[in-house]
């Protein structure tokens, strides 16, 4: 059976919001000669390539074959081909939820956008790219995917204290229109992840079927945390297959520990 690694990206392959670095490639080179690698966030694709443009321009395409690129919790698929890196799967939100109920949402999260606006004015810097939709889910940052790192770092501690996202997230779901359809979690370290119904990252799953499933993230244990769901379902699989990560640094000693389980298989 194919040994196949997934890995949550933002605090897990990279710290939060920064590119790869030299020592991770080298991990997961190492690994390519053993499993497949999976990278399944909730990012675009975009994204991933711009955070991890060191594997896209250092790794030989040999080993970019052994890897798969799923965005948007893997409802999104992109592999390496003859002519580069291309879509071979997407689910369409828009079209999942209706017109109707999608206006709806987009509705709710700019109300949602200026209440935070105006309650937290005095504690928080705001900047732009408030609402992302990415085809097959929405993400919703608070402070703005264009804040600076400063003032994002000010936000987590605020976020930390305050649980603003969190309370957020508790009056979505305890609306019954927002969570007839919808789903929700903590993206990342300042923002919401919002998708339909199943749509979670445990639906990265299902593009490795016939093959033996690891996951790594680093926020597997939060109630509310994006990496909770396939965390829980590949360790319930098998126990010694799911991991969680407190730096890049421990995802490098949870690499080397997989690929020497591997060898013992």
């Amino acid at each position: 059976m194919n040994n196949v690694v997934l890995f949550d990206m933002d605090g897990t392959l990279t710290p939060p919001r920064k590119p790869l670095k030299e020592n991770m490639l080298e991990a997961l080179k190492n690994l390519s000669n053993y499993a497949k690698i999976g990278i399944v966030t909730g990012s675009g694709f975009d994204y991933i390539k711009e955070q991890c443009d060191l594997l896209f321009e250092e790794l030989p395409r040999k080993t970019l074959k052994q890897i798969t690129i799923l965005p948007c919790n893997g409802t999104q698929v992109f592999e390496l081909q003859d002519e580069g890196w291309k879509s071979t799967f997407s689910l369409d939100m828009r079209k999942h939820l209706g017109e109707h109920y999608f206006k709806q949402l987009m509705l709710a999260l700019c109300q949602a956008q200026y209440m935070t606006s105006v309650s937290y004015n005095a504690q928080l810097t705001f900047s732009g790219h408030f609402i992302s939709y990415r085809g097959s889910m929405i993400n919703w940052c608070p402070i703005g995917r264009l804040a600076s790192d400063n003032d994002r770092a000010m936000f987590i501690a605020f976020d930390k204290e305050a649980k603003l996202r969190e309370n957020v997230l508790k009056s979505f779901e305890a609306s019954s229109h927002m969570s007839e359809k919808l789903s929700f979690a903590l993206g990342g370290s300042t923002s919401i992840d919002i998708y339909p119904h199943g749509w979670d990252k445990t639906h990265a799953l299902n593009h490795f079927k016939d093959s033996h499933c690891w996951f790594v993230g680093d926020r597997c244990t939060d109630p509310n945390g994006n990496d909770k769901s396939i965390y829980d379902k590949v360790k319930n699989i098998n126990s010694n297959a799911a991991f969680e990560t407190k730096s890049t640094t421990q995802t490098i000693k949870i690499i080397n520990k997989i690929i020497e389980q591997i060898k013992e298989e």
